[in-house]
């Protein structure tokens, strides 16, 4: 042995990877541990009331038939949630549906009441109206992208948003 050489017992490096080696074990001791103590208290029963709330809210807002019983022969039908019954009031739909854009003119969105923003758009006639806001114009989705409105509710909407720049 000369002098710039170790016993074979105090090389630093083997000491190193005997102490990573020893946190790896235990490291993994510990997971096994949590696993097992996580998976006992698992419960073993579901309570079939949380079932029902969860099944409740999850449940779909309308349903399609094919044909058969419950819809119309060879062709595909849409319910909806809720059928359009009755007058509609344009401007609760506008507070639900059309006020996030036009109320501070998102995407070029008309404001409500400012009738520089909407004078181009009065010169296109209500029907023209009615139909872009049907089926979607520039950065405006059909429906403004609330398709569970019916036509008569956007067509309202319309109206209600038309009747504050006249007033």
């Amino acid at each position: 042995m000369n002098a710039h050489s170790a016993p074979h017992g105090d090389n630093p490096a083997s000491a190193f990877t005997i102490v990573m080696l020893s946190l790896v074990a235990f490291m993994f001791l510990i997971i096994g541990i949590a696993v097992v103590a996580v998976s006992s208290l698992r419960p073993t029963k579901i309570d079939p009331s949380v079932t029902a709330l969860a099944d409740q809210r999850i449940k779909p807002v309308g349903q399609v038939h094919q044909g058969g019983a419950g819809g119309p022969e060879g062709a595909l039908a849409v319910t909806a949630a809720a059928p359009d019954a009755g007058p509609v009031d344009g401007a609760a739909v506008y507070q639900q549906a059309c006020f996030s854009c036009h109320a501070s003119g998102v995407a070029g969105a008309p404001k409500l009441g400012n009738a520089e923003d909407w004078a181009p758009r009065l010169a296109q006639g209500i029907e023209t109206l009615h139909q872009h806001s049907l089926q979607g114009i520039r950065a405006m989705p059909p429906k403004g992208g609330f398709m569970n409105l019916s036509d008569g509710q956007v067509e309202a909407a319309v109206d209600y948003m038309v009747d504050q720049v006249k007033q």
